[in-house]
């Protein structure tokens, strides 16, 4: 939900599809609920550039790992996905986010690749990515 600090809904994207998740883009308040009351737990991008600046930021989610057995996802870009620490890199599931907007041009047989280094090369075609429209985000609330 745009420009909410928490919200709960059933995730839309990545590998978590369809699981009812707890949203965080920003905890000065605190969690407003259980802990365990949710099975998953989704960090925004702008939480995750506060975490470098707040040290108890990234130990919140370090706390949920620790103490519940919640699955926790963290959005990443460039940047953030750099400053990971190891231990959360491995623990969380990362979406990571590359903003280009050509990717809406192009037609769903057309292939996009993703150059990752030297001969290392990702490609899938545009049919089967999955797709996220603003519709997918109408039954979210804000905690």
């Amino acid at each position: 939900m745009y420009g909410k600090a928490q919200w709960k809904g059933k995730e839309v994207e990545g590998r978590y599809s369809d699981m009812m998740t707890y949203f965080v883009r920003d905890l000065e308040f605190g969690f407003h609920e259980d802990l365990n009351e949710y099975p998953h737990y989704y960090f925004t991008i702008e939480y995750m550039k506060k975490c470098y600046e707040e040290t108890d930021e990234i130990n919140q989610i370090r706390h949920i790992l620790d103490e519940t057995n919640c699955v926790v996802t963290i959005e990443a870009n460039d940047i953030t996905l750099k400053q990971l620490p190891p231990d959360l890199f491995n623990r969380c599931h990362i979406i990571y986010r590359i903003h280009d907007e050509n990717v809406q041009k192009l037609k769903k047989t057309d292939t996009l690749s993703i150059d990752a280094g030297w001969y290392r090369v990702h490609q899938i075609m545009k049919c089967n990515l999955m797709e996220i429209n603003p519709d997918d985000y109408k039954f979210d609330e804000e905690i």
